[in-house]
């Protein structure tokens, strides 16, 4: 994948997150599609570093546009980009459950990662509000997820259903 096309997905999910997805809510909760996007492109993509570089960026975006504090989301979401890189080495990416785990590790330490940073930047809200919003959000970017993965993984992997291939 060229960075061009990362960088568009990006924008679309960065254009699409405030305004249609509040339409398609369940409960409440819409996924983050910026997250979902630095964690897939993270764990599929070994040699660039399509979530870090437009992590930082459209976080950055995205806390000038509907945040109080600049700066814990582009922070937060290059620490979990990095983790997943770093777990990557650890995981075959062709299996769905690796996704799975590592998208499910990754929205928590997002969200707590986050949620330290806005705090200290004199945010009163408790953890234990996160904590309550983060599974509703985790299983539906997970949903999310997943449809990117079983697009994404057919031009990642040249033979993914071959198990003898090598």
């Amino acid at each position: 994948m060229k960075y061009w096309k990362a960088g568009l997905a990006f924008l679309v999910a960065f254009l699409i997150q405030p305004s249609f997805l509040n339409v398609i809510s369940i409960g409440g909760y819409t996924p983050n599609l910026i997250l979902c996007l630095v964690v897939i492109f993270s764990f599929l993509y070994e040699e660039e570093l399509y979530g870090v570089v437009f992590g930082a960026i459209f976080g950055l975006l995205y806390d000038i546009c509907y945040s109080n504090v600049i700066g814990p989301t582009p922070i937060a979401l290059v620490i979990v980009a990095f983790c997943i890189i770093f777990a990557r080495e650890f995981a075959n990416i062709e299996n769905i459950v690796n996704m799975w785990v590592a998208s499910a590790l990754s929205f928590v330490g997002y969200y707590v990662i986050n949620w330290v940073l806005i705090h200290i930047a004199g945010n009163p809200i408790g953890l234990s509000v996160v904590f309550g919003h983060i599974p509703w959000v985790t299983l539906y970017s997970m949903i999310v997820i997943t449809i990117m993965y079983k697009f994404l993984i057919k031009r990642v992997v040249r033979y993914h259903k071959d198990r003898y291939f090598r």
